[in-house]
């Protein structure tokens, strides 16, 4: 079964609640899985870790990124990835605070792009 793991910085519990619904509805829908596998689903949100370096520690969500959403499932095909990309980047673009954008952004009128904030790395299990 589908296991998440949603990398980001500090989240409330009540708001985690909502996103792992949310996730796990979407996980349903685009990984085509009948409404009992509901309960099969896991779902973790982890702190981005910080990993030794000889130049510092480096966090593991990709630079330019707020959070990263690692997805490990049986038979991921391309389809199913851009479906459930698709949808959860939406979602969590909605959901999820973002990081401040620069003030030079900000004086150009420059908006972001809510996929852009969201990586996404998917293994098969």
């Amino acid at each position: 079964m589908p296991y998440l793991r949603l990398y980001s910085q500090d989240v409330p519990i009540e708001q985690k609640r909502v996103i792992a619904q949310k996730l796990i509805e979407v996980t349903l829908r685009t990984f085509h899985l009948r409404p009992e596998e509901r309960n099969r689903i896991t779902i973790q949100f982890i702190p981005p870790p910080q990993m030794s370096r000889v130049d510092g520690p480096q966090p593991s969500i990709p630079r330019g990124r707020d959070f990263m959403l690692e997805v490990m499932a049986h038979h991921l095909t391309e389809a199913k990835k851009r479906a459930f990309g698709n949808e959860v980047a939406a979602m969590l673009a909605e959901s999820l605070p973002t990081k401040a954008r620069s003030r030079i952004a900000r004086l150009l009128g420059i908006k972001d792009d809510p996929r852009c904030q969201i990586a996404f790395q998917f293994d098969e299990l």
